[in-house]
C-alpha cells in the first residue's frame, strides 16, 4: 500500500514520467571522454513492492541486512504511481523500515534461533524416553565411566627447599600475581605506535625485557618446585615454556638487532602470554571447556552443512555455470559457478551475506551466456535464482549456522547446571 507502483525510475535522471522519458540522452563518463548517446527506458528498481511475492523477496532481503541502504533510499525517494524517484521525498517512509528491522530481525529471527536450541535439546532427550534416565542423567554415568582421577604432585620432604618453592607456586596469591602480570603485559603491547620516539622505544624493550625476565622466573620456579618429569605433565605447563622460550629469544633479536636475526613471528609469542589467563577462573575455564566439548558434535553439524554446500554447488554449476564474466557486474573471475570449486566459493561468500541479492540478479534470465558455451542466439540464467539463493540464505544463514549456537548452548546449559 505504501509503495505499490512508486519504484519506477528513467535511467535519465532529468525525466521524472514515462511520458517523458523517451529519446535519447547524452552520457558523459569523464571530462577528457567524448559522450556517449542512450535511449531512455523507464524501469523498475531490482527490489519493489508491486506484487506481493516480490514484496516478501524485498523484505527477506532487507532482514538479511544485506542492500537494505538502498532500499530505503529508494523507498524515502518515492513520489506517487508511475512517477520518479525525487531524493528525500519522503524521509518518514524510513520509520517503516526501523519498526521492522525491531520486529523481525532483532525479534522474530532470534525467536526462530530460540525453537532451534528448544528443539535440539528436546531431541536429545527424547533419545532416551524409553529408558528410566534423562540426558543428564546418562551423561553423569558416562563421565562416572570415563573419569580418571586426578594427579596432583605434592613433594614427599616438607622441610626441603622443594616443597617450601611448591608451597609458592600453587598458592592462591602467587596465581594472582601472575595474572596481574599477563595484565599489565597486555597493555604494553598496546602502547606501541606508528612513529614512536626512540626514547619511548627504548622504554618499551626494557619493560618487555623485564616481564620476560619475571615469566621466566615463574618457568624456573615450577620447573624446581614441581621437577621436571612432573611439570612437562600438564600441557598449560608446556604452552607456558614455549611461550617463556620464545619470549627470550624475541628479547635476545631486540638487544641483537633485528637485521641479525630477523624472525617477525615471535612477537606472537608477547600476545600469547594473554592466553594463561584462560586457566584462571572458573567462569573461564567453564567457557572453555563448552567449546571443547561442543567439538564432539559440530562436526556433525559441519558434515550437514558440507551436503548443503554441495547439493547447491552442483545446481549452480549446471543452472548459472553458462552465464558471461563480466567485471561491472556480480559474476566476474571470482565469483562464479564456471567450477565446482568456485561454486563453493561463492556460495561461502553467499552465507556470509556478503551482497548475494546482487548475485542473485545476475544470475536471473536474460544475462548474456559465454562465448565458449555455443549459445550465440539464447540468454543465460534463470528465474530459478530467486528459488535457488533464497532457499539457499535460509537454511544456511537462519538454520544451519544456528545449530551451532545450538550445540554451545545445550554443552553450557549441561555443564553450568548444576551450579
Amino acid at each position: 500500500q505504501l509503495f505499490n507502483g512508486k519504484f519506477f525510475y528513467c535511467t535519465d535522471d532529468s525525466k521524472h514520467t514515462s511520458e517523458e522519458c523517451k529519446g535519447s540522452f547524452f552520457v558523459y563518463d569523464g571530462p577528457d571522454q567524448l559522450p556517449r548517446r542512450e535511449t531512455r527506458e523507464w524501469k523498475t528498481q531490482s527490489f519493489h513492492y508491486d506484487n506481493v511475492a516480490t514484496a516478501m523477496l524485498t523484505l527477506f532481503a532487507v532482514q538479511t541486512g544485506e542492500g537494505w541502504p538502498q532500499v530505503l533510499q529508494n523507498s524515502m525517494a518515492a513520489t506517487y504511481e508511475d512517477k520518479g524517484p525525487i531524493q528525500n521525498f519522503r524521509i518518514e517512509m524510513s520509520i517503516f523500515y526501523i519498526v521492522y528491522f525491531i520486529v523481525f530481525p532483532f525479534f522474530f529471527v532470534n525467536i526462530f534461533v530460540a525453537l532451534i536450541i528448544i528443539t535440539f535439546q528436546e531431541q536429545g532427550e527424547a533419545e532416551l524416553q524409553d529408558g528410566e534416565i534423562d540426558k543428564n542423567q546418562k551423561s553423569c554415568i558416562d563421565f562416572t565411566i570415563g573419569a580418571r582421577p586426578l594427579e596432583r604432585y605434592m613433594p614427599n620432604k616438607r622441610n626441603s627447599f622443594k616443597y617450601k618453592v611448591w608451597r609458592i607456586v600453587v598458592s592462591t596469591p602467587f596465581e594472582y600475581f601472575i595474572m596481574m602480570l599477563i595484565v599489565f603485559n597486555t597493555l604494553l603491547l598496546m602502547m606501541k605506535y606508528h612513529n614512536q620516539g626512540k626514547e619511548f622505544e627504548k622504554s618499551l624493550k626494557y619493560l618487555n625485557m623485564g616481564f620476560t625476565g619475571m615469566f621466566s622466573v615463574e618457568t624456573i620456579l615450577k620447573i624446581i618446585g614441581f621437577g621436571v618429569k612432573n611439570f612437562f605433565k600438564d600441557p598449560w605447563n608446556i604452552f607456558d615454556f614455549i611461550t617463556v622460550i620464545g619470549s627470550i629469544i624475541d628479547a635476545l633479536v631486540l638487544e641483537l638487532g633485528e637485521n641479525s636475526f630477523n624472525v617477525g613471528f615471535l612477537r606472537l609469542f608477547r600476545a600469547a602470554r594473554l592466553i594463561k589467563l584462560l586457566r584462571q577462573g572458573y567462569t573461564i575455564r567453564i567457557l572453555l571447556w563448552t567449546f571443547v566439548q561442543s567439538f564432539k558434535a559440530l562436526p556433525y553439524v559441519c558434515l550437514l552443512i558440507a551436503m548443503l554446500f554441495f547439493i547447491y554447488a552442483i545446481i549452480g554449476m549446471q543452472v548459472f555455470g553458462n552465464i558471461e564474466l563480466e567485471p561491472e557486474s556480480a559474476i566476474t573471475r571470482h565469483n562464479n559457478f564456471r567450477s565446482f570449486v568456485q561454486g563453493l566459493m561463492l556460495l561461502f561468500r553467499c552465507a556470509t551475506g556478503e551482497s548475494w541479492p546482487n548475485i542473485m540478479l545476475a544470475c536471473l534470465k536474460g544475462r548474456p551466456c559465454d562465448p565458449r558455451a555455443n549459445k550465440t542466439n539464447e540468454t543465460c540464467g534463470s528465474t530459478l535464482a530467486y528459488a535457488y539463493f533464497v532457499s539457499f540464505i535460509f537454511f544456511c544463514s537462519f538454520l544451519m549456522l544456528n545449530l551451532f549456537v545450538a550445540v554451545i548452548m545445550d554443552n553450557f546449559d549441561y555443564l553450568t547446571r548444576d551450579s
